[in-house]
């Protein structure tokens, strides 16, 4: 590598520690840079231009054939109060206005053996390199594996990273990196997250991060955070030991996963849910995980109050409905498809030992926001009646009967779709992120894949029957038909533009429609005048 300044290559010399981190010295000046060869002659160089801020000696760290080190990134407008038990520590983990980059090395036969055969539970020793516009954070003898089900069948992996207990990342030793591979807009899993956010509920920051094992480029990937111990402290209790501890995590694992009581054998439980967490030690740990806690709720749930004046209050003894009530709402308005309404999936239920209750945490969002299993058509009805699974699930059938919880839902999604996905709300947002990772899109789309694409080696998506006998409503056979076969879009297509997929409208397409279905029901069925009025208020009083 070199850099040209003036018409005048100057080499750049590699790192010993991180082989892909070029420095040197060189005049002020405008500048690009350029790969060299052995003989120190340019064999590609940078289109642009570059310029050295006046006030520094130095450059920061720059990524090749990258216009820009940061930008300015809109955000979404906070919607409600984060919930009164969440503490989150301020973390510079997650950064806005940069895309870092995440260099990893370690024995490349082993990563070899973790790429060749993705069904194994392959973990490999890595050094990581943290590498941010100004600084470099490195961690040592970090493990990786390759996360996710399905997802391991496609040519581009998640991982997950764990860090020792003597080490971290800005606080968090568990990190996942999200392939995206679902998602050509690249952008529909991080303003779930961001959704979230605003809806003042716990759940992991996202962010962009560029990932180099060895000498291998391996793409554009979204970091999140893992639900590990770590991240347990650092969302309720501010970075600290939690002062009355940590219950266990639990997550839905398996069909069944509907909240349905089986009876008091808690065996039964047993295959439908695992422990996603235990239970920290002072607490019981494993033998405190044992899935009682599920199958209480569940009895709870067949059994709960619905019409009596305390109903709500004996709920929220069982579980924070806040929590609840907010999740299920983004459910909605971003068009979760592999969610709890949809399809009994990715959702967690934890412990909360501070509040004595269950708390409900949502968790991958990548078949969402159109990207969808279930009919397009039920999602946009306007009526939350129609979204696909709402008059299935227990946890949806029994709350709609308690009269606060149908107000407080209603309520809340008639604001969001007012106020967070309209488009005064969300486009800013979109656009800037679209700005953020155009070059990065178009650099991971032409990388060479790590494995071949092994998906379409054990389903076949045209072959109707086949794809009947393997999902079942409210599945859309037709859905997943269109997803498995449908030809990859650009992102600017991807975002922007009006489809006829049905299994993947646009971006903004998806937001439009959905905000507008929304307020239109509403239009026609209006919320009770006491309800309209509560909304006026916390618009004046916000």
């Amino acid at each position: 590598m070199g850099v040209i300044v003036d018409g005048k290559t100057y080499p750049l010399q590699a790192s010993k520690d991180i082989p892909v981190l070029h420095s040197g010295t060189a005049p002020s000046g405008s500048y690009n840079y350029a790969k060299l060869n052995q003989a120190n002659a340019v064999v590609e160089k940078e289109p642009f231009q570059r310029h050295l801020d006046e006030k520094s000696g130095h450059t920061p760290n720059e990524f090749y054939n990258r216009t820009w080190n940061t930008q300015t990134v809109a955000e979404l407008p906070k919607l409600m109060d984060n919930l009164p038990g969440m503490d989150r520590v301020d973390s510079p983990l997650h950064a806005k206005n940069q895309i870092p980059t995440i260099y990893l090395t370690g024995d490349q036969a082993q990563i070899d053996l973790m790429h060749g055969n993705t069904t194994l539970d392959t973990r490999v020793a890595v050094d990581m390199h943290f590498i941010e516009t100004d600084k470099i954070t490195t961690v040592k003898d970090v493990e990786i594996k390759v996360a996710g089900q399905s997802t391991r069948l496609l040519d581009k992996l998640s991982y997950g990273l764990k860090i020792k207990k003597d080490q971290d990342l800005y606080g968090y030793r568990g990190l996942k990196l999200r392939a995206l591979r679902f998602d050509p807009s690249y952008i529909r899993e991080i303003l779930c997250f961001d959704m979230m956010e605003s809806m003042g509920l716990p759940v992991s920051g996202a962010s962009y991060t560029r990932v180099i094992m060895n000498d291998q480029p391996i793409g554009l990937f979204l970091m999140i955070e893992a639900y590990k111990n770590d991240w347990y402290k650092n969302e309720f209790g501010g970075g600290k030991k939690l002062k009355h501890g940590r219950g266990a995590t639990y997550q839905v694992s398996g069909i069944g996963g509907d909240l349905s009581y089986f009876g008091d054998n808690i065996t039964a439980y047993d295959g439908i849910f695992r422990v996603r967490e235990k239970a920290d030690k002072k607490h019981g740990g494993e033998d405190a995980s044992n899935f009682k806690q599920v199958m209480d709720f569940t009895k709870f749930l067949s059994e709960a109050p619905t019409s009596s004046d305390d109903a709500a209050k004996i709920w929220n003894e069982h579980i924070d409905m806040d929590s609840v009530i907010r999740s299920l709402v983004i459910e909605i308005i971003a068009g979760f498809s592999d969610g709890y309404i949809a399809n009994t999936n990715n959702f967690f239920l934890y412990d909360n030992l501070a509040e004595k209750r269950l708390t409900y945490l949502a968790a991958d969002f990548d078949m969402t926001i159109g990207n969808t299993l279930v009919k397009l058509a039920d999602m946009w009805a306007g009526n939350y009646t129609q979204y696909p699974g709402f008059t299935m699930r227990p946890l949806t059938q029994k709350m709609m009967q308690v009269p606060e919880f149908k107000s407080q839902f209603e309520q809340l999604l008639l604001k969001a779709s007012k106020e967070l996905i309209n488009e005064a709300a969300i486009h800013p947002r979109i656009d800037d992120l679209v700005k953020l990772i155009r070059e990065d899109v178009e650099w991971d789309t032409a990388l060479p894949k790590v494995q071949k694409m092994a998906m379409y080696d054990f389903v076949d998506f045209n072959n109707t029957e086949e794809l009947r006998q393997i999902f079942s409503p409210p599945v859309d056979v037709d859905a997943v038909k269109d997803m498995g076969t449908r030809i990859p879009e650009d992102l600017d297509t991807s975002v922007y533009k009006q489809s006829d997929h049905i299994s993947l409208p646009g971006v903004t397409q998806w937001f439009s429609r959905q905000s507008k279905a929304i307020q239109d029901y509403f239009t026609q069925h209006p919320l009770p005048p006491s309800l309209v009025t509560f909304i006026i208020h916390i618009r004046i009083t916000l």
